[in-house]
């Protein structure tokens, strides 16, 4: 059951707020089984203390792997493990004197070669981060590079660290293998809710960030947060109540605006917000990275989050689009950062909003119930192709285009055209809908533009909005929304030709481009099964001739 925030009194929210803060799960879930998840889900609320107590243990941490020489570090992890040290990467870099830090986070067969041949992995330390220890990408990853790694240097175990929970089947073999230190998480914080916990303050330190400056900032607001805060001056109640009220009434497009140099974060605010918000047909579409255009090609359904930086400089473009929206009578919600070291209390703010959020939405902010589907049916893809030989899919080919696709069961299955298949999307697609371009790609600048360009068409088109995530990325991200959250979507999933033979992963039995190919797959046919407007666009091995190509094929099918 949702609740609208402008419906209660003040003294229900301030009842809420207290709740919160007392860590009752009947805020977010009814039956037993399920508010005993939840409270094994919220120690993330009072995390800091044992932290702050442990920056003596990784900063000692960091300066032994500076001491023995160690150029790169390579994290190994997926979704909550790896979004946030990412977004550290990307907004402050590496302080001088300190190692590179790459984050790993796919199964994309060119970027883990890349990984092999652009550095020496006898000066390379590899953090293998998973809550639960059983996250396929990174164990995968895991054998790969343990294994590479063994034939290159003596003694492998010194090059690899572990960040998991305790007992998990990680923290075993970490121990089996020598790993140079394991930190063991606190087990009572998910994920997605981990930013300021070993998962995301260890990457932290091996970039030079100070420890203690970002707990401080931390610190600061979660007072300003606390239960005795008046819920009219409370931040991370008030932010809770924007979106909750928003996402109550199906204005569930939440566009994030950020200046340039915090913009990184809207990738670790997506997971945050579409996994915890995104179910039983409900939730906040995240709207990240999309370019800016006119107030009016925007529809009714549209929130905005406006994200600034104190004393940085400032996209003039983007201060004159927030403008006009708000002359347009959009929301806009502004948060000010002091500095870049801010970023650890909005963190905080982020994952309290979230829930509280959550709340009012009325849906269990800390489980992810249809993420499982996909991971299910990729075993099942891969299981055939280990019995057969070959992938379990067969494609069309577009007569027009050359390119092979494959649409999901709700659209006609005598449908041969790729175009015939995007017209049909179009013609139910509501304005107040999104399409979501889900590219199983290498990381590539080029990628970017041309899904860029081609978000940027259909919104102007047909006025709804666009999201992009690459897989598998997105699955442990916003992969949740789309399979739970509102049925206004539609989806495009790209996939390539292998463009030659990849090693086999050792334990695995196939090598990374079937395990990406198969999560692409898996994650198609669980959409399709589920009655979502799907494509599958295989495009040939040289993938960006293959999108632009495809992007022309869209332009005839949106102007139609």
């Amino acid at each position: 059951m949702f609740v609208r925030p402008s419906s209660i009194s003040v003294e229900e929210k301030e009842s809420i707020l207290a709740r919160f803060w007392r860590k009752e799960p009947a805020l977010w879930a009814s039956q037993p089984d399920a508010q005993e998840e939840v409270r094994n889900r919220l120690g993330w609320l009072d995390v800091l203390p044992e932290m702050k107590s442990s920056i003596e243990v990784i900063n000692n941490f960091v300066s032994d792997v500076r001491e023995q020489g160690f150029q790169r570090v390579v994290i190994l992890g997926m979704g909550g493990s790896s979004l946030c040290p990412l977004v550290m990467k990307e907004v402050f870099g590496a302080g001088e004197g300190f190692p590179e830090l790459i984050v790993l986070d796919t199964t994309d067969p060119d970027e883990i070669e890349g990984v092999v041949t652009t550095g020496d992995l006898t000066t390379t330390l590899f953090v293998v981060a998973s809550k639960s220890g059983t996250t396929v990408e990174p164990n995968a990853l895991f054998n790969y590079f343990w294994q590479l790694t063994g034939e290159a240097v003596s003694d492998p175990g010194r090059h690899f660290t572990a960040i998991t929970d305790p007992g998990t089947t990680l923290d075993r073999l970490a121990e089996e293998r020598g790993f140079c230190h394991i930190f063991r998480n606190p087990p009572d914080i998910g994920g997605r809710y981990s930013a300021l916990s070993y998962f995301g303050l260890v990457p932290a330190a091996l970039l030079g960030l100070d420890l203690e400056r970002l707990i401080e900032r931390a610190e600061d607001m979660i007072r300003h947060c606390g239960p005795e805060v008046p819920v009219d001056s409370n931040p991370g109640y008030q932010l809770g109540e924007y979106l909750g009220e928003y996402g109550v009434q199906s204005r569930d497009k939440l566009s994030i605006l950020a200046d340039p140099a915090i913009r990184p974060l809207g990738l670790w605010l997506e997971q945050l917000i579409a996994e915890s918000t995104g179910k039983e047909t409900r939730g906040l579409v995240p709207i990240f990275g999309e370019t800016t255009g006119i107030p009016g090609f925007y529809g009714g359904e549209r929130v905005f989050i406006y994200i600034r930086v104190k004393g940085t400089p400032e996209d003039e473009s983007l201060e004159r689009f927030v403008s006009e929206l708000r002359e347009a009578e959009f929301p806009v919600y502004d948060l000010w950062l002091d500095d870049l070291y801010d970023i650890a209390g909005q963190f905080f703010l982020w994952e309290m909003a979230t829930a509280i959020a959550c709340h009012f939405i009325g849906v269990n902010a800390f489980d992810q119930p249809d993420v499982q589907a996909a991971k299910l049916k990729t075993g099942e893809v891969l299981d055939a192709y280990r019995s057969e030989g070959r992938m379990p899919i067969s494609f069309w080919v577009d007569p027009q285009s050359n390119i092979n696709f494959r649409p999901s069961k709700i659209l006609a299955p005598s449908m041969k055209s790729l175009s015939r298949a995007l017209r049909d999307i179009f013609t139910v697609l509501p304005s107040w809908g999104y399409l979501a371009f889900l590219p199983y790609l290498p990381y590539d600048s080029e990628v970017d533009e041309i899904i860029g360009s081609m978000r940027y068409m259909v919104r102007q088109e047909k006025g709804c909005a666009t999201t992009m995530g690459y897989g598998p990325r997105y699955l442990h991200s916003t992969g949740q929304i789309h399979k739970g959250g509102p049925y206004s979507a539609a989806f495009l999933i790209f996939t390539r030709k292998r463009k030659k033979d990849y090693p086999t992963v050792p334990g695995f039995q196939v090598s990374f481009w079937h395990m990406q190919f198969a999560q692409a797959v898996g994650d198609f046919e669980v959409l399709s099964e589920a009655g979502k407007r799907a494509v599958l666009i295989h495009l040939p091995d040289d993938y960006r001739l293959g999108l632009t190509t495809f992007s022309k094929v869209l332009a005839r099918a949106v102007r139609l």
